[in-house]
């Protein structure tokens, strides 16, 4: 069958960070070749993707399983990605799985998310100390500084412990949602098969047993 609607790809790096731009529909037939793509990107080293997917009409029933498995792949190898979308297409396509992507409505939303607790400490810090002129010795400002790492450092030990803990639960979902679709897509194809089996005669039409 000939696609009349191609996709149209923006490949480009950002700070380290890969960003793909796509537009049209996503159809099965080009999911080796994107599949392709990713992986030599993994293969020299990239680790954090973002694939900005808001301008894409449609997807194919293999294009979210594909990169179910670019997630699971990305995250044994310490990377990141991320989705820009928020049409109802796209939205419907991966409702299953919100909570195995991360996904932001645009590339604002995106960025806001990367601001630093340090740096809004800062701006906090500055805009208090121009409001009341308070001044602290360098001795209680060490000591304080101290307690506030400490209490940092505990706070991102739980918060690791946690990610552990979900990442783990996420890759456990993340097998039976790949499961689950692929027997499906195997059970479809099978019936298929069958059929012209059935019309033919070959085997027998399953009939509903009647209830007693």
């Amino acid at each position: 069958m000939i696609r009349s609607e191609a996709l149209d790809i923006a490949l480009e790096s950002r700070g380290g960070i890969i960003w793909w731009t796509l537009a049209g529909h996503f159809h099965n037939e080009q999911v080796p070749n994107i599949r392709e793509k990713i992986t030599s990107l993994m293969n020299d080293g990239c680790r954090a993707f973002v694939i900005d997917m808001e301008k894409v009409t449609g997807v194919d029933d293999a294009v979210v399983p594909m990169f179910l498995n670019f997630l699971n792949t990305l995250k044994g190898k310490g990377g990141d990605l991320k989705f820009i979308f928020k049409n109802e297409t796209l939205t419907r396509a991966f409702s299953p799985y919100f909570n195995l992507f991360s996904i932001y409505p645009d590339a604002g939303s995106l960025s806001l998310s990367k601001a630093s607790i340090l740096n809004l400490l800062k701006k906090q810090g500055k805009a208090l100390r121009k409001k009341t002129g308070f001044r602290i010795s360098r001795t209680v400002a060490i000591f304080l500084l101290v307690v506030l790492c400490g209490w940092f450092l505990t706070l991102l030990s739980i918060i690791e412990m946690q990610n552990q803990r979900i990442q783990q639960q996420n890759t456990e979902l993340d097998e039976l949602g790949g499961w689950k679709i692929t027997a499906e897509i195997e059970l479809e194809r099978l019936n298929e098969r069958l059929q012209p089996l059935e019309q033919l005669g070959v085997i027998p039409r399953e009939r509903p047993q009647k209830q007693r």
